[in-house]
């Protein structure tokens, strides 16, 4: 059975050279994302990187020395958000250049986990640590406070997901509390999955689909989030830390210690080391 890794792997050497094939060293991994272009986007405490190539190669992206720990949906228009300890900052070229953003209406900018609408881009959830839940519905201009952590949502809360349909169906997970379901914009959860989660994705071919690393395994729901299936328990050496679901039934695992992206093209039954030899 693997864990959900959710604290800090400190590895060293965040502005290292990045070999091919290799991924990027630095502090642990927090988020891993297939954008709208293809590519992957790969974060960590300490920057930003992208891959054109499925991981084959790796270039710094931005943020450097900053906390890449959560990165929105990247809507095709360039729309991108990065979230972490003491970040949030905007792209609006895919990521090629970002702006830092600091709302007045933020409690604090020490946010855990963040999430992005595919429908209406401008729409973001953002779990502040010690508050809760805010959303934004202006590209992360001004917020409202929404669920408050501890009460709807747990104070664990390290995964967010926005339905691709309607952007007030939201999920939100954590380590301990495990994982609920919003259906009114994150005013109101209740429980969708009592295992873990650290990390969560939505599938671009299915808007009904999404994809949980979890205390478990690797699961899925096809109905929003309502209800869950395990696809399996990767044997895989190393800690599995951030999944990513991709095109063409492509599903992307980082592990930690050591080090490894990994690739799934049959729904999680069997990986192999990416990019493909």
């Amino acid at each position: 059975m693997i864990g959900v890794a959710v604290g800090a792997l400190m590895l060293a050497g965040c502005n290292e050279p990045t070999p091919a094939s290799a991924l990027p060293a630095g502090d642990h991994v927090h988020a891993l994302h297939e954008v709208a272009d293809g590519d992957l986007l790969l974060g960590l405490h300490g920057a930003l990187y992208r891959s054109d190539d499925q991981g084959a190669s790796w270039d710094l992206a931005g943020l450097e020395g900053q906390d890449a720990m959560s990165l929105g949906a990247q809507d095709p228009g360039g729309l991108l958000f990065v979230a972490g300890h003491e970040v949030l900052q905007r792209s609006q070229d895919g990521g090629v250049t970002f702006e830092p953003l600091a709302p007045p209406d933020l409690p604090s900018l020490d946010i855990h986990a963040f999430a992005q609408s595919t429908r209406d881009p401008e729409t973001v959830y953002a779990f502040v640590v010690g508050f809760g839940i805010f959303l934004s519905t202006d590209a992360g201009e001004t917020w409202q406070a929404r669920a408050a952590a501890g009460q709807a949502v747990g104070v664990d809360t390290f995964a967010m997901w926005v339905d691709p349909q309607d952007p007030d169906v939201v999920l939100a997970g954590g380590g301990q509390s495990g994982l609920a379901r919003s259906t009114d914009g994150a005013m109101t959860f209740t429980p969708a999955l009592d295992a873990g989660v650290g990390s969560l994705t939505a599938d671009p071919d299915d808007p009904d689909r999404v994809v949980a690393l979890t205390s478990r395994g690797v699961e899925e729901s096809v109905d929003g989030g309502q209800t869950w299936s395990l696809l399996g328990q990767p044997d895989l050496d190393g800690q599995p830390v951030a999944i990513a679901a991709g095109e063409e039934g492509r599903i992307w695992l980082v592990t930690d210690q050591p080090r490894q992206l990994h690739v799934s093209t049959d729904g999680a039954a069997t990986w192999q080391a990416a990019p493909p030899a």
